[in-house]
């Protein structure tokens, strides 16, 4: 029998074998697959997911995009919204090297995860939960959750305490919550301290939603107490934040915004341009944007919102250099620091940012 190929079929062989070029551009750019034996280090790694999918190619254009805010020569102002439980989870040390390295310029928080970084500097712990026990149980021995780390509650009264007496001893008046949470971080001594570095580096840090965490409980007992006595209490003024905070948007060149989660820390940072609009005011929007984030933009809240719909608002400019990659801000963002350090030979020179707070909103 022949065993000679058809003409037809060996034709339809061969088309096979060749690139479908009838996509014109589409079809130029093959996956390139992951190859361990080609990496040395983080950079690399996440570098070599530009030719992957899906989430690790995010990755891969955060850093691109942290790189080239950091190469800037127009020296970004970069302001890092933090929300989510990032102190417990981990990421303390990696916030505060952030600041330290001059890579973030102004840093908008919950209040939780400041009062879990004071709680630190005080020498307390949060503690890996080892085995599953029932909630009420926990309850009952002051033990308190979040997700797999476990807190002592009784060891929480000791930081209550500490920010209440802290609040008892300064004078009388109004406070931006950048101003009191300085001056807080100033009495602190732990090296590793989120709040000591930014006092000691003089980053400015903002809390627009203190009163929405254990500082802003400790700092009610405070003025109960005070009123109950006749005195006056001291008064954090957020609306004075909003004023200092512009103050730094006008006095950028450029910004940049990394968003770690959503909630109030991403709209605070992203509000400052539509605000200094309804001032009569100018600055242009945020030229880069980096969001690790697991919030899902389809249900229409803010902390899932994309850069595109924000753009809509003004907030980015519309050539603005963004991504964002939908995975656990404690792996991602550790990865991201990781590899930016590792190509810190190629940023641009950022000398810390003076500011001069006593101006502020005059």
């Amino acid at each position: 029998m022949s065993t000679k190929k058809h003409p037809q079929k060996k034709k339809e062989e061969n088309a096979a074998r060749t690139p479908d070029t009838s996509g014109n551009d589409l079809l130029t750019t093959p996956v390139r697959h992951y190859n361990h034996r080609q990496v040395s280090n983080i950079a690399d790694l996440i570098e070599s997911f530009q030719g992957t999918a899906f989430q690790s190619r995010n990755l891969a254009r955060c850093l691109e995009v942290m790189l080239d805010m950091l190469r800037d020569k127009d020296r970004p102002t970069v302001f890092l919204a933090l929300a989510g439980a990032m102190v417990p989870g981990g990421l303390r040390q990696t916030i505060r090297d952030m600041i330290d390295l001059n890579i973030v310029d102004v840093l908008v928080s919950t209040g939780a995860n400041l009062y879990h970084d004071l709680h630190e500097a005080m020498g307390f712990h949060h503690y890996l939960a080892q085995t599953e026990v029932p909630d009420v149980e926990l309850a009952k021995l002051r033990i308190d959750r979040i997700f797999d780390v476990y807190a002592s509650d009784r060891e929480f009264n000791h930081s209550d305490l500490f920010i209440k007496k802290f609040a008892d001893a300064l004078p009388p008046r109004r406070y931006s919550s950048r101003e009191f949470l300085q001056l807080l971080g100033s009495k602190l001594s732990d090296e590793n301290s989120v709040l000591y570095t930014a006092a000691k580096k003089n980053v400015p840090v903002f809390c627009p939603a203190i009163a929405d965490s254990s500082i802003g409980m400790s700092l009610t007992w405070h003025t109960q107490e005070k009123r109950d006595a006749g005195r006056e209490p001291i008064v954090i003024d957020t609306i004075q934040d909003n004023l200092e905070i512009l103050k730094v948007k006008l006095a950028a060149t450029k910004t940049a915004a990394i968003h770690i989660g959503g909630g109030v820390p991403k709209n605070y940072i992203q509000q400052i341009t539509p605000m200094a609009g309804i001032m009569g005011l100018e600055t242009p929007p945020h030229a880069y944007g980096i969001a690790i984030t697991t919030d899902d933009p389809k249900w229409g809240g803010l902390s899932g919102c994309t850069f595109k719909e924000s753009q809509s608002w003004g907030k980015y400019t519309g050539d603005a250099h963004f991504s964002t990659v939908y995975m656990d801000a404690t792996i991602g963002l550790p990865l991201l620091l990781k590899a930016v350090v590792e190509r810190k030979a190629t940023w641009h020179n950022r000398e810390p940012l003076q500011i001069n707070w006593l101006r502020a909103g005059k």
